[in-house]
């Protein structure tokens, strides 16, 4: 199916009647764009069971009309919650038979009574003259292009294949290249000898230690990076890199790049719509690890002239990406180097990120608000329920209540794991984390921290 007019933005800020969207997490579309046949075989099921349930996350931006596709129905008191602040709740569907592993589309696929409940939703709106139903993935890849078609769903998003190539990290740096953005010392290497090649000449060009990163072209939340914060260690980044993702241009190639000593990291969102009008929003500040996202600040609170310079480089990234057949959401990172210089453009998702679902908070709790967001991975001798979570935080007078517009509110509970393994029970917490101000935020995020510590983080 072909993505007909809606401007996503607009229905969720503002014009909140407006169709019906059918939503789906299919997370780890990585993995379906571009097979790893190693990848497969190292995948950690425990973990993975949690990061399959970060498909709650999507109830944030749900309208009542919506319908929202999860392989469980979530905690009652999560949802409870939900409709205490403000959130609409969408219809609720679960496949059959559902499993916590198997990918989302493809348990959508195997049900065809949840095909036909959502041609029924298509063709209420296609008969009737009403609202039509638009299907929003977090990633489109052929197993979402086959949902749509089956039931007869209009498709937000571009095809599967440009998705697949913009969602590569050296589109992202050619593609900066091209439209004259800064971009990091460094240079797209075929092999192994274009590797070491590359590091040695990004490590001769200062008398200082110098930090690089090497890159594989596909991966997510940080996979596929490796720091190199001595050329001595090379010969065994390599020999791990060779294990575990190959070091040859049968993987499409990697990036050496040399890592930087940021002043900030920005995410950006960007819509692509059909008729090429580029919207950037939710401009954030996020807070990384490494080469991991733990959180955003919200609003990013740049200044007007750094602002201004992402919106110009955003609406010309977003211009071109239009013009090789990419429409939908894109989620954009960059960066402000040690000098002040901005590096617009280091990776484009061409996808749904964990940072847009919280991007439309405002529409439901206010604009007044500083806004933390904070991701804690969690490991408890005991199951940690939502309740007893919120529980804790409300003893300590953290929890955010529609009584007590401040403090920490947890936005998913499919995330806090009841059934134990040997390490104990994974956990993933995601926070959200509302002030009035940046200085009462931190206060809430150090007692936070205090109150997940003593839950026994791992």
């Amino acid at each position: 199916m072909t993505t007909k007019t809606i401007n996503l933005v607009e229905a969720l800020a503002h014009e909140r009647d407006h169709g019906v969207l059918i939503w789906l997490f299919n997370i780890g579309a990585e993995q379906v764009w571009h097979p790893s046949p190693r990848k497969g075989g190292m995948v950690d099921r425990d973990e993975q069971q949690v990061v399959n349930r970060m498909e709650e996350m999507n109830l944030l931006l749900c309208r009542s009309q919506d319908v929202i596709v999860l392989r469980e129905q979530p905690d009652e008191a999560f949802l409870d919650m939900l409709q205490r602040l403000g959130f609409s709740l969408p219809r609720i569907e679960v496949p059959e038979p559902s499993d916590p592993l198997t990918p989302i589309s493809e348990l959508v696929l195997a049900d065809d009574a949840l095909l036909a409940r959502l041609r029924a939703v298509a063709d209420a709106g296609h008969s009737s003259g009403g609202a039509k139903a638009w299907l929003v993935p977090y990633a489109v890849t052929p197993q979402e292009e086959a949902i749509a078609e089956r039931c007869g769903l209009e498709l937000i998003g571009a095809p599967s294949a440009v998705c697949a190539q913009v969602n590569d990290k050296i589109f992202s740096r050619l593609t900066a290249q091209k439209l004259g953005f800064a971009v990091s010392e460094g240079a797209v290497c075929a092999d192994e000898a274009a590797i070491r090649r590359e590091c040695e000449r990004l490590a001769g060009l200062s008398d200082e230690p110098v930090k690089l990163i090497i890159k594989q072209p596909h991966g997510a939340s940080g996979q596929g990076m490796y720091m190199l914060d001595e050329l001595s260690k090379l010969d065994t980044l390599l020999s791990v890199m060779r294990r575990f993702g190959g070091s040859s241009s049968s993987s499409g190639g990697w990036l050496v790049e040399r890592w930087h000593n940021k002043q900030m990291d920005l995410n950006y969102q960007l819509c692509i719509d059909e008729g090429g009008g580029v919207t950037m929003f939710s401009l954030k500040r996020q807070n990384v690890d490494g080469t991991v996202y733990i959180g955003s600040q919200v609003p990013a609170d740049i200044g007007e002239t750094l602002e201004e310079e992402v919106r110009r480089c955003a609406y010309q990234l977003g211009t071109y990406l239009y013009s090789i057949g990419y429409t939908g959401m894109a989620s954009i990172d960059g960066f402000v180097d040690e000098d002040g210089l901005l590096i617009p453009v280091i990776e484009i998702n061409g996808r749904f990120t964990l940072s847009t679902y919280i991007s439309f908070l405002s529409s439901v709790l206010g604009e007044r608000h500083k806004t933390l967001s904070r991701y804690y991975r969690n490991v408890t001798a005991t199951s940690l329920t939502y309740s007893r979570l919120c529980g804790l935080l409300a003893e300590e007078g953290l929890l955010y209540t529609p009584e007590r517009p401040e403090g920490v509110f947890v936005y998913t509970a499919g995330t806090l794991s009841g059934i134990p393994v040997k390490r104990g029970y994974v956990n993933r917490i995601f926070t959200l984390i509302l002030a009035d101000s940046w200085q009462e935020a931190d206060a809430y995020a150090h007692k936070l921290e205090g109150i997940i510590a003593g839950l026994g983080c791992s």
